[in-house]
């Protein structure tokens, strides 16, 4: 392997978050604040139990792909039956889902919202041809790049050329749909001429059992803010589930690109831990961790002191009671940050899929029945459910940080001096824009002012103290400022 392999990886990885970022920026407030409010609150409802179907259709193969795959793909033979046989078994459970999900919305629909129902059936069709593990694995991370933002740009069109009226949501979830379609159509004919189908060992057996826990595993966000979504469209209204999406996809689209750091690390993690042994292992883990911590903390806080702006910005006045929602995400993005760590490059890598679901299921079932408390004492909404999964997320991270190092004796260091830096300067982020916002500037200048301040305050710091990674991320533009302490 090619010494700045990961570095390309991840900066390609990074290129398709930051355009997955610019465009839902730009398209997100035009949709928002375009549709009509009931109308968009029922799409969203739709779309939130639509994924629980989905979920199941995709039975785990795509990161069960990811992880197996990486393993053998110096083996073209080996990796060719493994993709024939994960691609059977993704078609078998998507006609079976794809029959319980008409009868669902045979008996359970009515009005518009039976039209959005059948109109998401197209991504079930598309999830038959969603390949894109065989490119995660092998690393194909220029590929999946360019197709993307190339499918992402052609989304963006359609959308500002057909939506152009509140009630238009029905044309809206269309193109949603067939975007979806036609990326994964590609990405299957790039990966048909890689691997070539190879049906002579069909071992259903085989993968049933291990299929079933990546499942779960994989749709742990099901119990989590899946379930928060379908229990606000069931005991609140609709629009409560738009009060929760806004923030939660405002959130989840910002930090996309640190996420990056660690899915595009999944594949070379199983494979470092499989071949050049535990400590090399942890090292990367660690690099990873610090990296992650570096840009999700700041980034989070900067949510937080910037909701009201983010939300009037994004959103509109009309939706400006996602500002205290948008608050709670951001602070529980840090922790969900965490977990995810914990579950992709640390459990799921070392096969502890067992301790996943353990800890998972037993904290999902925890926030069902805060959720159900909620509902009991009429104060279910979109910010209190946020903090009862919150709260779950925060005890799966501790159950598995505890398990990894006491249990698996490894070496996870996320309480670093450093990692915590980046923490306490974050925290400063709030008193510093209280201090502006005394100041009764204007909202523009405002904004301008907390961003720029923030900013000078967090890389400020971090330079004096020469942090490793913006010395890392310097030196990869030439910049020469000395090296860093170690980690």
């Amino acid at each position: 392997m090619k010494k700045n392999t990961l570095f390309k990886n991840t900066i390609y990885k990074s290129i398709l978050s930051l355009v997955n970022i610019v465009i839902p920026i730009i398209i997100g407030p035009y949709i928002v604040r375009l549709l009509d409010v009931n109308l968009y609150g029922t799409y969203n409802r739709v779309l939130s139990e639509f994924q629980i179907f989905l979920a199941f259709a995709s039975f785990g193969v795509y990161n069960y792909g990811v992880r197996e795959i990486s393993r053998i793909r110096n083996d073209k033979k080996a990796t060719s039956k493994l993709f024939s046989n994960l691609f059977l078994i993704s078609l078998f459970s998507n006609i079976l889902v794809l029959i319980i999900y008409l009868l669902y919305v045979i008996f359970s629909s009515s009005g518009i919202a039976t039209s959005l129902y059948m109109i998401m059936i197209i991504q079930i069709v598309a999830n038959v041809f969603y390949v894109e593990f065989v490119n995660e694995a092998l690393e194909n991370y220029k590929f999946i790049t360019i197709k993307s933002v190339i499918v992402k740009i052609i989304y963006f069109i359609a959308l500002l050329l057909f939506v152009r009226k509140p009630d238009d949501v029905i044309l809206y979830a269309i193109i949603v749909c067939l975007t979806i379609l036609l990326n994964n159509i590609i990405s299957f004919i790039y990966s048909k001429k890689k691997i070539k189908f190879d049906f002579s060992e069909f071992k259903l057996k085989k993968y049933i059992k291990p299929l079933i826990a990546v499942l779960i595993i994989s749709n742990l966000d099901l119990l989590y803010s899946q379930l928060d979504k379908v229990m606000l469209g069931k005991y609140v209204d609709d629009v409560s589930v738009t009060l929760y999406y806004i923030p939660y996809y405002v959130v989840s689209t910002l930090a996309s690109i640190p996420y990056s750091i660690i899915f595009v690390s999944i594949p070379r993690m199983s494979y470092i831990l499989r071949n050049e042994g535990k400590e090399k292992y942890e090292e990367k883990l660690n690099n990873s961790i610090s990296s992650l911590l570096f840009i999700i903390v700041p980034m989070c806080f900067g949510i937080f002191v910037l909701a009201k702006e983010i939300i009037a910005l994004y959103a509109g006045e009309k939706y400006v009671t996602a500002v205290i929602p948008l608050m709670i995400a951001s602070m529980v993005r840090i922790f969900v940050s965490l977990e995810s760590v914990m579950n992709n490059l640390v459990m799921y890598p070392n096969d502890r899929e067992d301790r996943i679901l353990k800890v998972s299921l037993s904290c999902g079932a925890l926030n069902l029945i805060m959720n159900y408390l909620l509902v009991f004492f009429d104060i279910l909404n979109p910010s209190t459910a946020m903090i009862t999964t919150g709260i779950s997320e925060i005890i799966v991270f501790i159950c598995h940080y505890i398990y990894a190092r006491k249990k698996m004796n490894l070496n996870v260091e996320i309480f670093t001096k450093r990692n915590l830096l980046y923490l306490i300067i974050g925290i400063l982020f709030i008193p510093l824009s209280l201090i502006i916002r005394t100041f009764n500037l204007s909202f523009v200048v405002n904004l301008c002012l907390i961003v720029a301040a923030c900013i000078i305050l967090y890389f400020g710091v971090l330079l004096l103290t020469k942090d490793n990674n913006l010395i890392f991320i310097l030196s990869k533009f030439k910049f020469k400022i000395g090296k860093g302490d170690k980690k």
